[in-house]
């Protein structure tokens, strides 16, 4: 998505666990107007299977090469967004619906 509304930072680092249902309820959400910008940490797990499961062109997987921790995978989602405003999600985080409106 070239101009989206709202970009959703999602730092992830093994969390195979949570992620489907986590990303599922992004990608269900009321308001489509928006970019998944996902930063794995050099996850272990399957996670990056997992992620590389969705078939979704507002998701962006980014894949870190080096494992640099949260403050570094947010900061560069922030540098990386498009969008005007900046929703922040967890790897274990289930949204309502109507979050993003």
């Amino acid at each position: 998505m070239n101009n989206p509304l709202i970009s959703v930072v999602l730092p992830v680092f093994n969390v195979e666990q949570y992620i489907e249902e986590c990303i599922e309820s992004i990608l269900n959400q009321s308001y489509v107007f928006f970019e998944l910008l996902i930063i794995d940490d050099c996850s272990t797990d399957n996670t990056l299977e997992i992620l590389r499961s969705f078939k979704d062109n507002r998701i962006n997987i980014i894949e870190k090469s080096n494992n640099k921790g949260l403050v570094d995978s947010l900061n560069l989602g922030l540098d990386l967004a498009k969008g005007k405003y900046i929703v922040r999600i967890d790897g274990d985080d289930i949204n309502t619906l109507k979050r993003f409106e």
